[in-house]
């Protein structure tokens, strides 16, 4: 069985596409995403897959693009994800680009923020959920895997309202993200940059349900 570990419901709903899977939503909550990451291995996850959208670190990086992880970072170190698995997702998206991905437990919201974790990691992109599979994977000792799809260019900012506006189960508490977006009005130009590129990014990812093989 193939343990899918996402941050939102909008990426669970695809994984749940997927056969033969379980599927765990943290909320953009690492410290969730690792206790959901554990439940899966424990109901029988033999593999873990960080799974869904993400901000883009490597400049000229556009929107849409899909991220197939050779290795996880984070300020813990570093994770190698499975060299069979990535291979493998590369022939089946042979449009992916394949590299390292970072992941934070806070986000990455600035572009000026993005342009120094590139310039100190190297990596394609950056997510909330990958650190906490690679931890679990490897206390497990099972094969890692990352599919992300860039929602966020290097060079776009992410308003606070995005983060305000995610619940713990994932969806998007529309009542909080009105409330925060009537107090701070300024944001409204760049929360709507971030909504068309997470429309294109889901979009991508929906194509990717159908190929995969669990």
């Amino acid at each position: 069985m193939l343990g899918i570990l996402t941050g939102i419901e909008a990426e669970a709903a695809i994984a749940r596409k997927i056969a033969n899977v379980e599927v765990a939503c943290a909320g953009a909550r690492p410290q969730r995403a690792r206790w959901l990451a554990r439940e899966l291995v424990q109901r029988g996850a033999k593999r873990l897959i960080s799974f869904g959208i993400a901000g883009g670190l490597e400049p000229g990086l556009p929107v849409g693009s899909m991220i197939i992880g050779s290795q996880v970072t984070s300020l813990d170190g570093s994770t190698i994800c499975d060299k069979a698995w990535a291979a493998d997702l590369m022939q089946k998206f042979p449009e992916a680009h394949c590299g390292g991905v970072w992941g934070s437990e806070m986000i990455v919201a600035s572009a000026r923020e993005k342009r120094a974790l590139y310039e100190k990691s190297r990596c394609l992109a950056v997510d909330m959920e990958s650190q906490c599979a690679a931890q679990i994977a490897t206390e497990a000792n099972i094969p890692l895997a990352v599919l992300r799809v860039v929602c966020d260019s290097s060079d776009m900012d992410i308003p606070p309202v995005v983060m305000a506006s995610i619940a713990e189960d994932g969806r998007i508490n529309v009542g909080r993200a009105l409330w925060h977006i009537v107090r701070h009005p300024l944001q409204i130009p760049d929360l709507f940059h971030v909504m068309r590129g997470t429309g294109r990014a889901i979009s991508v990812l929906k194509k990717t349900a159908k190929a995969i093989n669990a």
